[in-house]
């Protein structure tokens, strides 16, 4: 029972990875948010969850390994540094950087 318990697991997490580990080439990069504290595909799924429901962003990229969060805006669109700062912050992690225009 124990070996398919974890069997199930392994094989949820590694269907789950991919969608927060897609490619972010394909992303705009406008934002790029430096964050210390995220470590994990949970940590991946909160903030792409937190930023997904601001009617500005269009898609939500997070890199575990570089500790950044990349966001490409709808045209025409724009986020203030407060406002992702908050976001963030909120969601328990700390802003380090952000950088706008990097596409």
């Amino acid at each position: 029972m124990t070996k398919i318990f974890l069997t199930l697991t392994a094989l949820l997490l590694l269907t789950a990875t991919p969608a927060f580990a897609e490619n972010a080439e394909n992303i705009q990069r406008d934002v790029i948010v430096k964050v210390d504290g995220m470590v994990c595909d949970f940590c991946a799924q909160s903030i792409q969850k937190v930023f997904g429901k601001q009617e500005s962003v269009e898609q939500t990229f997070v890199d575990l390994d570089k500790g950044e969060i990349i966001v490409d805006l709808k045209d025409g669109q724009q986020l203030d540094d407060e406002t992702i700062t908050k976001l963030v912050v909120d969601s328990g992690y700390n802003v380090t950087e952000i950088k706008h225009g990097d596409k």
